[in-house]
């Protein structure tokens, strides 16, 4: 109710704004306190119902009370009899019009002595309504979660796949892809109409039950027992129709990934090793269908260390006085490529042997080396606001071109999907997007709450291809913050142990991997829920980079300081 609403009545209409102290429910207008005292005064009036401003009814209240006394044909007038020949209420002028003739008129007033004025029932009704279209809005998001976990199985079969034979891979990507998003489509489309409907269908059960607790409250019981048929024979009568639409409509067609032949035994059928098929299932009532075991290697193998190199003792590489400081690495085929601060070098180092096998000299600090093919790789040089696309060839480092950069960037990854890249500058505190010829197609918009906590001199930004995000990590704040292209905040993990962490790492089912100066990996899902701790040993003190094999059972980390030992450790999973 507005202010206006709270002025009394009789002085509005004497063009007096006063405040209304009481409300007169006859006369259904708010009083000030001499009109209040008038009003008590008069013999018309003196024995109105008053009540405190604070207990008014809302004003739908007001008019639900005032139509469940009007007559549906006339109306001006108010029921007065109940024709239980007809079932139904009428006025003096119906009774007289239309009801002479019928055997049971009765006046409602003495008839309520007869009838039950109780809405538990109802109320009962209304509520196991409520838990149906609870459970089926479970029922959504369970399916849709099911959704999510199928296409999440298919994606780890294609990075599985591109593993292998990436020409062949480009192909079935596409199909394969292109299949769950029109069969995703069509299902999303359908989730997201029946999570409407059923928010409709509760919202509808809301209002009803909250007529029922304020007309008790504030009516009579004429007005309850009048409200209780009117909901049991119009609205319960709607819902269970409701209901039982809902039931009928809810989500069940789905897809599942087949795979046909083996691929290692049939390379020539690869194109046709995995395809998306309809699938009708109820998770409410089967469960998932999904074999989870394809993830369980990624959320319960256990972490070995297999090896260590210990960068300090290359003496074919580096004086005596110049110590290499690890930056970012990566892995590309069995070689191991390192970014080396303070000797501004790039150093390639063979998987299974402390044999170094070449070093590539740059002419400044290279911040950071990111995978983006096979063979492919981009060096970061922000203090010469260069980038560098290179290759791996028979281990060695190959320089294809060289990019100057209109602002420094300190981190450059790529996003295979839209064949851009992604590239962050700290100085700058902004992230810029690239084609893939290295012109600027955009800069991300990012807030300024993003930019305080996300981006400075301590932060690490990645791209993590399963779901399309960019995490940033940041050492000092112990935070991973991913954003989607937009700039738009997906999510934020903090945790006390997340000290220390540079760079980071993801495996084909996009889960996060995020070493620590506290001597663990955290393992991390898409979404940004913790998922346990992986050890490192004692002896892996300031990690800085990590990345995975090829096949991803294999895990490289590196790290130290000048004032450490700089190393390389390979762990393997089992």
């Amino acid at each position: 109710m507005s202010s206006k609403q709270y002025l009394c009545g009789p002085c509005l209409e004497e063009k007096a704004e006063i405040e209304g102290v009481v409300y007169c429910k006859e006369c259904d207008e708010p009083l000030c306190g001499q009109c209040k005292q008038d009003h008590l005064k008069i013999k018309v009036s003196k024995h109105h119902t008053l009540c405190d401003i604070a207990d008014v009814p809302p004003q739908e209240i007001k008019e639900l009370l005032k139509s469940l006394l009007a007559c549906p044909n006339h109306e001006k007038e108010e029921v007065v009899y109940l024709c239980k020949d007809h079932d139904m209420t009428c006025c003096n002028k119906c009774a007289m019009a239309d009801h002479r003739k019928c055997e049971e008129v009765k006046v409602l007033s003495d008839i309520l002595n007869d009838i039950k004025v109780d809405c538990s029932g109802l109320k009962t009704v209304l509520h196991d309504f409520q838990q149906q279209g609870e459970r089926l809005l479970e029922h959504e998001r369970n399916h849709e979660e099911l959704v999510f976990e199928i296409e999440n199985q298919a994606l780890c079969s294609l990075q599985t796949i591109k593993q292998k034979l990436l020409d062949i891979y480009a192909q079935l990507e596409n199909e394969v892809l292109s299949a769950i998003a029109d069969k995703k489509k069509v299902i999303g489309d359908k989730i997201k109409t029946n999570n409407e409907k059923a928010c409709q269908f509760l919202s509808d059960i809301k209002q009803q039950s909250t007529y029922i607790e304020l007309v008790e409250k504030f009516g009579m019981n004429e007005h309850v027992v009048l409200l209780q048929r009117r909901l049991e024979k119009d609205s319960v009568c709607r819902m269970k129709s409701a209901v039982c639409e809902l039931e009928k409509s809810r989500s069940k067609s789905c897809f599942k990934c087949v795979e046909d032949t083996s691929f290692d035994s049939l390379l020539i059928e690869v194109k046709n090793s995995l395809r998306i098929e309809n699938l009708t299932c109820d998770v409410s009532e089967t469960g998932s269908d999904t074999d989870n075991s394809q993830y369980k290697p990624y959320t319960e193998r256990i972490l070995q260390r297999q090896c260590t190199k210990d960068l300090s003792t290359i003496p074919l590489f580096f004086d005596k006085e110049t110590r290499p400081d690890p930056g970012s690495c990566i892995w590309i085929d069995k070689y191991i490529v390192i970014a080396l601060h303070k000797v501004n070098a790039l150093l390639v180092i063979e998987e299974d042997s402390d044999f170094v096998l070449s070093k590539f000299n740059c002419d400044v600090t290279p911040w950071s080396v990111s995978k983006t093919g096979p063979t492919d790789m981009v060096i970061s040089l922000p203090l010469a606001s260069k980038i560098s696309f290179a290759q791996l060839r028979y281990g060695n480092v190959h320089v294809i071109t060289e990019l100057r950069t209109r602002i420094p960037y300190y981190d450059v990854t790529r996003n295979a999907t839209l064949n851009q890249y992604i590239c962050m500058s700290n100085t700058k505190r902004q992230i810029d997007i690239l084609n893939n010829n290295g012109t600027l197609l955009r800069e991300i918009s990012l807030s300024s709450e993003i930019k305080e906590c996300a981006l400075s001199s301590f932060s690490f930004c990645n791209f993590n291809l399963h779901n399309l995000v960019i995490i940033i990590s940041n050492f000092v704040k112990k935070t991973l913050m991913a954003l989607n292209l937009n700039g738009e905040k997906v999510f934020e993990y903090k945790h006390q142990d997340l000290l220390g962490v540079h760079k980071i790492a993801f495996d084909p089912c996009g889960n996060v991997y995020a070493p620590t100066c506290l001597l663990r990996i955290h393992q991390i899902s898409p979404s940004g829920q913790y998922i346990r701790s992986l050890p490192l040993g004692t002896e892996t003190e300031l990690p800085f980079g990590i990345c995975f094999n090829n096949t991803f059972d294999k895990i490289a980390v590196s790290g130290g300081h000048v004032s450490l030992n700089p190393y390389l450790r390979v762990y393997k999973f089992t």
